[in-house]
């Protein structure tokens, strides 16, 4: 089977002394590569990876275009890379090996030695997915890393769905973990995690939530979570490209939103006072949209208010259990309405916080390897670093939809 060959081990050559690196010198500019760039040091507890393939996202040509996440120039930049293990410095922790393949998702921009833009590059321990052998290519998971985190965190922290996890002895919601030790959070984060949503106004199994972009790539993996967790999932895309891919995927509720105004009318004509919970993917006006649903379907719901007020939100526990929430990946929404709250996706919880990411990390093993989840579709581009300027041009002009493109680097 062709996987076998992707899986046998390998001898690993002698490190070289230097590496090529993909860098941005200025905002606005192309990448330039540069062939005498040095190979990152792994410290204690992390992993050296020799890079076979880059995951591109949007994030990548939206930074170099208008300087979004550049921490300082010149900027090595790359969010998700596949490769082996070149250097482990994790000890008999893990169970890492040379030549194992792994997975490297890079939330912590920051650093530039966990960048993907590059030859070799670090991935703590606790961060990195080991890719399961049922995998076809492993080269094919560099579409799904940044895609998983986002869309886990999303639904786990933001909306604090409980997964179900067999072979867990965690059996805490991401939110809980992350909310046990709160000395963990980095300041930015405590809004979205202290108070948090309060566990018993959680997406319970059954629930409805709504996802407007559905066809992106994190969007597909967020609602195969959803499914997993037991809710149903509205998918709001353009119908006429992605309807078999939603199908695919188990969309339960398919909206076209060629006419919102339309769209609008029929969702809450199918889910009248059902509605509470949603996800952006596409920006501030698209939020806009979907606040506007959540209230219009909020007022159908009967009930009367109480005065027992919920301290952590000034609102009564009534009031509270019928609050809408709305998370959004770019863009809020220009207006805010008290009757639905908006949370933004914590994504550095991924490599600030040891334990969510660890729990990330090995879930995301377990269901590459139980086939719980499909990979999203992906083109696989050859060419090395000296092809990814061409590929994010592809990318920026909308060439490319509801897939990853992945740069194969060796």
């Amino acid at each position: 089977m062709a996987y076998l060959q992707h899986f046998q081990p390998q001898p690993m050559a002698e490190l070289p002394s230097k590496q090529s690196i993909l860098l941005l010198h200025e905002v606005g500019q192309r990448y330039q590569i540069e062939s005498n760039g040095k190979i990152p040091t792994p410290s204690h507890g992390d992993l050296l990876i020799e890079i076979h393939a880059i995951g591109l996202n949007p994030i990548d040509w939206k930074s170099a275009t208008y300087g979004f996440g550049i921490p300082q120039l010149p900027c090595v930049n790359g969010r998700e890379f596949v490769g082996r293990v070149v250097i482990s410095e994790n000890g008999h922790q893990g169970g890492w090996h040379l030549g194992d393949w792994v997975l490297g998702i890079s939330t912590d921009y920051r650093d530039f030695k966990k960048a993907a833009f590059q030859e070799f590059a670090i991935v703590c321990a606790h961060n990195a997915i080991r890719i399961p052998p049922n995998i076809g290519n492993p080269l094919a998971t560099a579409a799904v890393g940044v895609a998983y985190v986002t869309a886990a965190l999303s639904l786990g922290v933001c909306l604090g769905v409980g997964f179900s996890r067999q072979s867990s002895i965690d059996h805490h919601s991401l939110l809980q973990i992350a909310q046990e030790d709160p000395s963990d959070l980095p300041l930015d984060v405590e809004p979205e995690v202290i108070p948090g949503i309060a566990h018993d106004c959680s997406p319970r199994p059954d629930d409805w939530i709504m996802i407007y972009g559905a066809s992106s790539v994190t969007a597909q993996i967020a609602i195969q979570l959803s499914k997993l967790a037991g809710l149903k999932v509205v998918g709001v895309a353009n119908l006429e490209k992605h309807r078999q891919l939603l199908e695919s995927l188990g969309t339960d509720i398919l909206i076209d939103r060629e006419d919102l105004a339309a769209a609008s009318q029929e969702v809450n004509q199918l889910l009248p006072g059902r509605l509470r919970f949603a996800i952006d993917t596409v920006g501030s006006s698209s939020a806009e949209w979907c606040q506007n649903v959540i209230i219009h379907n909020r007022s159908q719901t009967a009930g009367t208010t109480t005065t027992d007020l919920d301290h952590s939100t000034g609102y009564s526990r009534d009031e509270e259990s019928r609050r809408g929430h709305l998370v959004v990946f770019t863009g809020k929404p220009k207006t805010s309405h008290p009757e639905v709250k908006i949370h933004r996706v914590p994504v550095k919880l991924f490599h600030t916080h040891e334990r969510i990411g660890t729990y990330l990390s090995t879930w995301l093993h377990e269901l590459l390897d139980g086939s719980f989840i499909q990979l999203p579709r992906s083109e696989i581009i050859d060419g090395g670093l000296g092809s990814i300027n061409g590929a994010l041009e592809r990318l920026k002009n909308g060439d490319v939809s509801g897939s990853r493109l992945i740069i194969r680097t060796k």
